[in-house]
């Protein structure tokens, strides 16, 4: 059985409304990671674009997306977008 993306998101998630936010926190860090190379700036490039705390940033570059609520990853992305 091969599982989809979103099926996996269902099973670990409670409800559906919890899915569907996990699944946009999670597209929206893809982006994030794409926008700015995470891997490869350094973390205090990263504070000064993002505007958040060297503990921050080191939970994005690891891709914790459970320490960010969808507004502040949303922000992160028109961030990165208006610093293009």
């Amino acid at each position: 059985m091969i599982l989809e993306y979103s099926d996996i998101l269902n099973f670990t998630s409670c409800s559906k409304s919890e899915s569907d936010l996990n699944k946009q926190c999670s597209d929206l860090m893809s982006e994030i990671h794409g926008l700015l190379d995470l891997t490869n700036t350094p973390i205090k490039s990263v504070v000064k674009v993002l505007g958040v705390t060297a503990s921050q940033a080191r939970k994005l570059t690891k891709g914790e997306i459970y320490n960010f609520s969808l507004f502040e990853l949303q922000t992160f992305v028109n961030r990165l977008n208006y610093n293009k």
